[in-house]
């Protein structure tokens, strides 16, 4: 059955114990449920440890003691105790295990607009705080929760600040323009490093996993036609009082004690805390580690890390409906629903005994204990009044002798769904507490809390609209770029739809209920009077819409008739003007065509007159280019004459001197006998040899004596008998006793320039064991290596620039007084010639040689060739240039 929300107008004050007992008669007959409650049992630490616990099924566990209890014993061994619970963990439980089975309804309550509870249990060091928060490796429950719930209202969230708390346990809605001023207000909070938002940094904390780690799915039954906003808070019970862990404490350092209070809907709820509004899992995990810094956390013997403190972190879920165009929420406060999950951590029963805590430890687990021990025995009035009948008083439930009673009192009265997740440490040494634990979740279990029904305001607009009118402009947008304007100017409308709501319920007036019957279908004969009454204005309004629509229809169409006579002279007009414009056009493409055949023919011209320049400059260019090449030529012929004169010059100039220091010798050698026979006694007579003048003028005849054996015969030798006759200088007598070994092989001494031409001929030279010299300035280099050839390179061009290279080989025979001369017994010729012959081509003649190695000229007949090849050689064995009579 749906109803208004409650305010503090129609609901009058009563007395507390009025209000019980009429919440305890209007709970009776709604349907009830038991307390949830589950177990996950801790993995042991050590493989040595002793267990006193073993899971039987997915809802059964056994308890019973082994040997080792001693004290434990009672007439020989003891039974095993089994308890149920709805769900029984194993110790191999994963973290999505536990929030699949426990967690995840409780977020589709809070989305569904439900209230829910969910605490731990359990002695100290059971895995509580594991279970709620998890570490950096397995997420706990309440991160997966936020994580949940932001991927289900992700694409749904209104603007921040459109919600705001009224201080009073309550919302508030604000208009775009104060929400505008209060985001810019945070902002400048947060560049500041002020207030609240100053710890707003992106930071990793280890004791929360990424938010990666997971991918849930979005849960169903979301409500899309409303905004949603969450708000977190964070508190914490220490010592039996309240504390605000999100509180803006600035100076001081110690938070202050805060008080519970109840709200005009008779919720609980802690005054003056500060609720955050987040819009991202991100954004709710730092603000949940800004509060868990303050929490207060202390290392016992049994726990090196123990809560030392209840803590209590509320995930409130503001939702609304939105106008007729989906677009806006609904300015009322009245239609806001608020549904909230806690989340309790609560902190672990332990004996001083065991601990062996004093001073403030002792006395924090004492408050510890005293609140544990209330929950208990708040749950046991509550389940004891249950099942007694109703005639008798029932007892009284001290909800306030401890905070964590105090402030969930409304969950145990029939506000909300309860849960409860009992952690059990399976070690031997905790039998005792795990025992009082398995009695309290057994006693649990069998408290009846009152299903609440959600309480949701129906305005009778549209389902849907939000989608609609979303893919309503998606449309208009396309069909505008399209180009289509009209579109512009279309509206949807997904206004009210008119029902009147659901058929009346079912009632029977002989229950002791009647009463309250009767006031919940007053109220509900007052919401269908408020639908009419809304449908009706709104029927009103449409109808006068619909009437003016019909007037300016009627207008525009007698607008438009006298427009369209207009447009028909006009168009007459228009079509007598265009066919005018038709009959010039005609004309004009006419002369067009004319012209353009006139341009076509001179451009033919121009390609034409083209062509014959461009092949007029092919020929001037060819003509130069030929020019070009017999200026080449002309130039070469040119410098190969010059040189050939410059040859023939030094040539004579050498046979000049050579006559001149000839006669000289001549002259030498007459004064030195003169001398001879001046200074000896007898005078023999002496026969007549041949005057040096006959030898000058034999010489000047053309007669030539080489230093080499095989060029100079025996019979031209002269030869003096007379004792007193001039001994020959600069030539070698070759020593007949010389034989060459065969087996030894042949060494070769190449004599060529200092950059000779390379070689491109097929046939290339082959000189096995040779060595290369470019000059002979010293007579062992010939001798000194047991060198037995010689060969001389000779390299020269031609007039057409073809290169022709000649080796003239020898035999190197040592002579009498201890030198060497070359016979010169071979000449082999290489030339290299162009594949592509040429008319103008001259056949090089011997003129034309020159010796690259020694860069003197050569004569132009063939024996000046020989002559000048020998003298060259002279040059190069002996090591000077000074040439003396051949005697």
């Amino acid at each position: 059955m749906k109803a208004m929300a409650r305010t503090p107008m129609r609901v009058p004050k009563t007395p507390r114990a009025a209000q019980s007992e009429k919440r305890r008669d209007l709970s009776a007959g709604k349907q009830q449920d038991p307390v949830n409650v589950f177990c996950r049992v801790r993995p042991l630490q050590s493989d040595a440890d002793l267990t006193c616990m073993r899971v039987k099924n997915s809802t059964t566990i056994a308890v019973n003691a082994q040997d080792q209890l001693l004290h434990h014993k009672q007439n020989g061994a003891q039974r095993e105790i089994q308890y149920i619970f709805k769900h029984v963990f194993q110790p191999d439980a994963t973290q999505q295990d536990v929030f699949a089975s426990v967690a995840q309804p409780l977020v589709d309550n809070l989305v569904r607009g439900r209230n829910s509870l969910l605490f731990t249990y359990g002695v100290t060091g059971s895995g509580k705080t594991y279970t709620m928060t998890g570490n950096s490796r397995h997420r706990g429950i309440m991160p997966r929760c936020l994580d949940l719930l932001f991927r289900t209202i992700s694409d749904y969230q209104a603007k921040k600040f459109v919600f705001k708390p009224d201080k009073l346990n309550g919302f508030e809605i604000l208009s775009e323009e104060d929400a505008l001023l209060e985001r810019q207000h945070e902002m400048n909070q947060r560049f500041a490093g002020a207030g609240r938002f100053a710890f707003r940094r992106k930071e990793s904390d280890p004791e929360i996993a990424s938010q990666a780690s997971v991918e849930p799915t979005p849960l169903s039954g979301l409500d899309e036609d409303n905004m949603y906003s969450v708000f977190i808070t964070y508190v914490e019970m220490y010592n039996n009082s309240v504390y605000d862990l999100l509180e803006d404490s600035g100076i001081q350092k110690s938070l202050q004690c805060k008080i519970i209070r109840e709200d005009a809907n008779h919720q609980m709820f802690v005054h003056g805390v500060t609720e955050v509004e987040v819009k991202t899992v991100d954004e709710a995990l730092e603000v949940f580690q800004m509060g868990q810094k303050r929490k207060r956390m202390g290392n016992t013997v049994l726990n090196a890390e123990s809560s030392r403190s209840h803590s209590v972190f509320n995930i409130r879920l503001v939702q609304a409906p939105t106008d007729c165009q989906g677009e806006q929420v609904v300015q009322d406060k009245h239609n806001i629903t608020v549904s909230q999950l806690s989340l309790v951590d609560l902190a672990g029963s332990e004996r001083s005994s065991r601990t062996k805590n004093t001073g403030v430890r002792l006395r924090e687990a004492g408050n510890i204990n005293n609140s544990l021990m209330t929950l208990r025995t708040c749950l046991e009035y509550l389940r004891e009044n249950q099942q007694i009948s109703p005639n008798p008083a029932p007892k009284k439930i001290p909800y306030r002798d401890s905070k964590i009673t105090h402030m969930f009192k409304n969950y145990f009265d029939g506000e909300g769904q309860v849960s409860m997740i009992v952690c059990i440490n399976p070690r031997m040494e905790d039998y005792d507490e795990n025992m009082q634990v398995m009695k309290f979740a057994e006693m649990t279990q069998e408290v009846q809390i009152a299903r609440a029904t959600p309480i949701k305001p129906d305005l009778g607009l549209t389902p849907g609209r939000r989608k609609a009118n979303k893919l309503f402009k998606i449309a208009v947008n396309n069909l505008n770029e399209l180009g289509i304007p009209e579109a512009k100017q279309l509206e949807v409308d997904v206004g009210l739809v008119y029902s009147l709501g659901p058929d009346f319920p079912n009632y029977q007036m002989d229950s002791p209920e009647a009463e309250c019957k009767i006031q919940e279908l007053m109220e509900y004969l007052e919401q269908r009077i408020d639908r009419r009454r809304k449908l009706r204005a709104n029927m009103d309004i449409k109808c006068d819409n619909f009437r003016q629509l019909l007037m300016n229809l009627d207008r525009d169409n007698l607008q438009l008739r006298t427009e369209l006579a207009s447009l028909k002279a006009v168009y007459k007009q228009e079509r007598d003007r265009s066919a005018a414009l038709e009959n010039k056009v005609r004309i004009h493409e006419s002369s067009i065509d004319v012209l353009n055949n006139t341009v076509s023919k001179r451009e033919r011209q121009i390609q034409e007159l083209t062509h014959k320049l461009n092949e007029q400059e092919q020929l001037l260019s060819q003509k130069e280019q030929q020019n070009e090449k017999q200026k080449k030529k002309f130039n070469s012929k040119l410098a190969v004459e010059s040189d050939k004169n410059k040859r023939e010059f030094d040539m004579k100039l050498r046979e000049q001197r050579a006559k001149m220091q000839e006669r000289m010798r001549i002259k030498d050698e007459k004064l030195r006998l003169v001398s001879n026979i001046l200074q000896s006694e007898d005078v023999p007579s002496l026969p007549r040899s041949q005057s040096s003048e006959d030898m000058l003028n034999e010489k000047d005849r053309g007669g030539f004596t080489a230093r080499t054996e095989s060029s100079v015969p025996p019979t031209t030798r002269t030869e003096r008998t007379d004792i007193y006759c001039t001994p020959r200088h600069g030539l070698a007598a070759a020593n007949n006793r010389h034989r060459r070994s065969r087996s030894a092989g042949d060494k070769w001494l190449e004599h060529r320039a200092a950059n000779p031409v390379p070689l491109g001929t097929i046939m290339q030279p082959y000189l096995k064991n040779r060595k290369s010299v470019t000059k002979l300035t010293d007579m062992k280099e010939l001798t000194g290596h047991g060198t037995t050839k010689y060969c001389l390179v000779s390299q020269e061009a031609d007039t057409d620039g073809d290169v022709e290279t000649k080796l003239y080989k020898g035999n190197v025979i040592p002579t009498c007084g201890g030198g060497a001369q070359v016979v010169f017994d071979d000449v082999e010729c290489l030339r290299q010639k162009s594949p592509v012959h040429s008319p103008t081509r001259k056949r090089p003649s011997n003129s034309n040689l020159s010796a690259s190695a020694f860069g003197g000229p050569l004569p132009s007949t063939g024996l000046t060739s020989v002559q000048d090849v020998a003298s060259r050689c002279n040059l190069g064995i002996e090591g000077h240039s000074n040439k003396k009579s051949k005697m």
